[in-house]
């Protein structure tokens, strides 16, 4: 065979396998800038998720805490200084009223803000960043505490009723750039149940029924201590550093027949 023929067909033969090796090259390439991009866009997602997820809870933070707050130390009155006891029947009708009223208020002020916040993390989708499955699963050992049967009936809501009690004491803000609702005011609350005739039927069997949470037995107030633990869990995934809630505001209840000094937790 001629020596220019075997030559050429030798440069025909290098330029293919340059062809072909700079196809696969592209293709590889492209590939691996496809993977590059997906994976980037995964990365911005989550760093999105994780943003809005810190962001609803940064809104939130401050006035879920201070109605868990509330709650937590109105249960730990309740229990450790025997406060429903003293003032219900104290022949003080401004008293005992306040003392009725403000107990109920502090569960559905909580409740309120719980399921502001709920509603907020459903729609932002935010269910697979951590920091927001803590969040989430501690309201829900709450909400469980709330709801559970051994609870003194009348401070016992199940999951329909905690969250129809926070809707109607939802009220909007006017403020489009923030949170869209906030909680009654205590001083709203009160003119409410005075004022509008649908308002206290949510109330009534708890109003009513603080006379028997006062003469809670063993297993109820063990009950009531379960569920002051789980608000101070909260509290303190809320404010791990004690920054806006000292130490001294999230005592624990100690169980059923400890003996334990009288504060004012208020």
């Amino acid at each position: 065979m001629n020596t220019e023929v075997v030559v050429g067909l030798v440069s025909a033969g290098v330029s293919m396998l340059g062809a072909v090796a700079a196809g696969l090259m592209a293709t590889w390439s492209t590939q691996r800038t496809r993977r590059y991009e997906h994976l980037l866009m995964a990365q911005q997602k989550a760093e999105s998720k994780a943003e809005q997820a810190e962001l609803v809870l940064s809104r939130y933070r401050e006035p879920l805490l201070l109605a868990a707050q509330n709650l937590h130390s109105r249960l730990y009155r309740i229990v450790n200084n025997n406060i429903l006891a003293t003032y219900l029947h104290s022949g003080e009708p401004d008293m005992e009223r306040y003392t009725r009223d403000y107990t109920v208020y502090v569960l559905a002020e909580y409740l309120c803000w719980a399921e502001i916040i709920r509603r907020d993390l459903r729609f932002l989708d935010l269910g697979a960043e951590e920091r927001n499955r803590g969040l989430v699963r501690r309201l829900e050992d709450v909400q469980l505490a709330i709801a559970d049967p051994a609870l003194p009936r009348p401070l016992r809501l199940f999951r329909g009723q905690q969250r129809a009690i926070g809707e109607v004491m939802m009220t909007p803000t006017g403020n489009m750039e923030s949170a869209q609702y906030e909680a009654l005011g205590c001083a709203q609350f009160f003119t409410r149940l005075d004022d509008d005739p649908a308002f206290p039927q949510w109330f009534d069997r708890i109003r009513a029924g603080l006379d028997q949470v006062a003469g809670a037995d063993q297993a109820e107030r063990a009950q009531l201590i379960r569920m002051q633990h789980r608000l101070v869990d909260l509290i303190e995934f809320l404010d791990p550093k004690q920054l806006r809630l000292p130490a001294r505001l999230r005592d624990r209840l100690a169980p059923p027949g400890t003996p334990t000094p009288a504060t004012a937790a208020d």
